[in-house]
């Protein structure tokens, strides 16, 4: 008789761990995702922020010449 309590409990702990290992799975498997969207963001953010320094050098190119360009021609002589 004090076999089938013992079953009982051991059938009783399989089954808890069995819940608790789907659920870490099921954490595994949210954890992923999380990821994998956090990634894809954070490569979006990377591609705005390269098309966002290729503007700025090309503002910084035409703010340099706006100021070398008179500079240049009031010192080099006209021929």
């Amino acid at each position: 008789m004090a076999a089938q309590p013992l079953e009982i409990r051991m059938a009783r702990l399989e089954g808890a761990y069995e819940q608790i290992s789907d659920r870490l799975n099921g954490i595994d498997l949210r954890l992923a995702a999380i990821e994998t969207r956090m990634d894809q963001r954070f490569a979006a953010m990377d591609q705005r922020f390269n098309a966002m320094d290729q503007k700025f050098l090309w503002v910084i190119g035409l703010v340099l010449v706006s100021i070398l360009l008179p500079l240049v021609q009031r010192f080099v002589p006209h021929g």
